[in-house]
């Protein structure tokens, strides 16, 4: 429990790029936003399926994140559980973001 605290107080910090996923009224800069999955979860029938999801604002449909998730499947109850998540953020102030520097540099 205290992992889990400590992960959330992390997350909530406002100068955190991840802060937006702890945002109870889903924001960027005043505008609401929503959370689009633009194709089918992708299983691999192996245990192991990945879900693409992309956060726009709902007004003027900004694209602020990318994100593609990666789970794998609990065989005691079936619940897909998080293993990963590539997160490409689109919002200048995160910009180029974690990792993503020299993809920046060669592909800017």
């Amino acid at each position: 429990q205290m992992v889990a605290l400590a992960l959330q107080t992390a997350l909530e910090r406002s100068d955190n790029q991840f802060a937006i996923l702890m945002d109870k009224e889903c924001t960027y800069q005043g505008q609401p936003c929503s959370w689009y999955f633009p194709s089918d979860p992708l299983d691999f029938q192996d245990g192991t399926c990945w879900v693409e999801s992309r956060l726009r604002t709902t007004i003027s449909d900004e694209l602020l994140v990318c994100a593609g998730w990666n789970l794998v499947l609990r065989s005691s109850d079936g619940a897909w559980l998080l293993d990963g998540v590539d997160w490409q953020d689109f919002r200048e102030e995160f910009r180029p973001g974690i990792g993503r520097e020299e993809w920046e540099r060669i592909c800017g």
